[in-house]
């Protein structure tokens, strides 16, 4: 797995994410459609790597601690693909505009788990993701004859 690009990927989440939080922070409506589905693109898409390949991966990973991590994340987070997408089909612009506190107090939360995931993952288990890959990349070069590059985590 490409880990530079999954960070990159969580950095431009962020900023979208952000740019949604800076609108619901107003208490007066504003039209929050394009930000919303520039969001929807991108995290839909990060999340199905993320919970159909990288956990997984992570938790059939030999190194024991990462594949634990993996899988308290997932129990911990791994919901939040559903979540967003019910929260997506939930808020349609018109209902948005009709209750837009509530609308925001439900997006501010949506906001601070995902958040919260992005945080984790970059601080926690992407560090550990590179630190066993390299294990695997040192173990390999130990081995004579070695011919193929070693899996990923």
């Amino acid at each position: 797995m490409d880990m530079d690009g999954i960070r990159r990927q969580h950095d431009s989440i962020s900023e979208h994410a952000g740019r949604l939080a800076a609108a619901v922070s107003n208490p007066t409506y504003s039209p929050v459609a394009a930000i919303r589905w520039k969001l929807a693109r991108e995290l839909i898409a990060h999340l199905a790597v993320e919970d159909r390949w990288l956990y997984p991966a992570f938790i059939a990973s030999s190194n024991q601690r990462a594949a634990d991590t993996a899988k308290q994340f997932k129990d911990e987070m791994g919901g939040l693909a559903d979540v967003f997408t019910n929260y997506m089909s939930k808020w349609t612009d018109q209902r948005i505009a009709a209750e837009w506190a509530a609308y925001c107090d439900e997006t501010k939360a949506l906001l601070a788990a995902l958040a919260d995931r992005i945080l984790r993952e970059n601080n926690e288990l992407y560090p550990l993701a590179s630190a066993v890959r390299l294990a695997e990349k040192r173990r390999y070069a130990a081995r004579p004859n070695s011919s193929q590059a070693p899996g990923r985590a």
